[in-house]
């Protein structure tokens, strides 16, 4: 029998042509994909970058994020696109960090407070009364201090800050009008070192609770007082039972935008450019939004019956002087070369 009759004996048989079938089946199937894959990266691929934080959808910062996210669709010409995943969708706000950590994800936002504990420098800026007023803040953080700062935290790398305001006092019975009145106050802080610290100067007994747990801790009597910026006080409901608001602005600690550096070492010079542009115009629209934001919320709170005090901030500062000189020498350096800032 010659070989083509063998052949045709062997596929004349039904199961046989069914396996010939699939396997010529599945060599296509892989031409084409591997056909698609090289078409894909000669034409230019989408790469998505995803970001996670615990903000509500009408935050300004949240705002921001998607006016970044559309810059940089299109200074990357529709070849980057990036999904934002707010109010802890994808996880809260220390999940969503430690995400970024470990390249699970490509970005996340996070309070500057929460850095101190990694990056020292940060104490120094969560520092009390440490800013003059806003425009000194930022001429700070976007030059080159801060930028300096975004490049040393843990396997994250920092792209941009955006504006949490002034941190100032909320109280639920006693007003504070004076440096005097700090005395005794149970009151909340973030759970950060020099947070606590600043509170302690004050004659304050600070208290760190979660912000999900904060508004029935004032409503039950287990602090007396928070601090937070106006926009915070509002949207979480804290002037329901915080009817004086001090204007100490003790803090200004930014949030921050930070990388995965992981990916970051992965991306091309041009596509770490249209991130950090989309950055940098994220971070002036967000600006305005939050001026906005705090003049909306502060009304707001008025027409409900907040007071509003002012104080002489001076004898504030005089009882915060110690936590500088408390600091190791580098740190007071930083905090002398940041008020020489103009």
């Amino acid at each position: 029998m010659s070989e083509l009759q063998k052949t045709h004996k062997t596929f004349s048989n039904p199961i046989s042509w069914w396996i010939l079938n699939i396997l010529t089946t599945c060599f296509i199937a892989t031409a084409i994909c591997v056909f698609t894959a090289r078409s894909a990266k000669t034409s230019g691929s989408v790469r998505v970058l995803r970001l996670g934080h615990g903000l509500s959808a009408d935050h300004p910062v949240h705002q921001a994020m998607l006016h970044m996210s559309e810059r940089l669709r299109e200074l990357s010409a529709g070849t980057m696109d990036l999904q934002i995943y707010p109010g802890g969708q994808i996880g809260s706000e220390d999940e969503c960090f430690k995400q970024a950590q470990n390249a699970q994800i490509e970005f996340a936002k996070c309070s500057a407070a929460v850095l101190d504990g990694s990056v020292p420098e940060f104490q120094v800026v969560g520092a009390p009364f440490l800013f003059r007023d806003s425009e000194h803040f930022w001429a700070v953080m976007n030059g080159e201090i801060g930028k300096s700062l975004l490049r040393k935290i843990d396997g994250l790398m920092g792209i941009c800050y955006f504006d949490a305001g002034a941190r100032s006092l909320y109280t639920t019975k006693k007003p504070v009008r004076s440096a005097e009145d700090m005395k005794g106050l149970k009151i909340r802080t973030q759970k950060s070192s020099i947070a606590m610290q600043s509170m302690e100067a004050l004659g304050a007994s600070p208290t760190p609770i979660s912000w999900g747990e904060l508004y029935t801790a004032l409503s039950q009597g287990t602090v007396d007082a928070a601090e937070n910026n106006i926009p915070s006080f509002v949207t979480g409901r804290h002037f329901e039972v915080c009817k004086y608001f001090t204007f100490t602005e003790h803090q200004r600690v930014p949030d921050v935008l930070v990388m995965s550096r992981k990916i970051w070492d992965e991306l091309t010079a041009e596509q770490k450019s249209w991130i950090e542009q989309a950055a940098a115009d994220a971070n002036v629209f967000q600006r305005q939004a939050w001026r906005e934001s705090e003049a909306l919320n502060e009304q707001i709170a008025r027409e409900a019956g907040v007071e509003f005090i002012k104080v002489d901030r001076a004898p504030f500062i005089e009882l915060s002087k110690p936590i500088y000189d408390a600091f190791p020498a580098e740190l007071q350096d930083l905090a002398k070369r940041i008020r020489e800032v103009k």
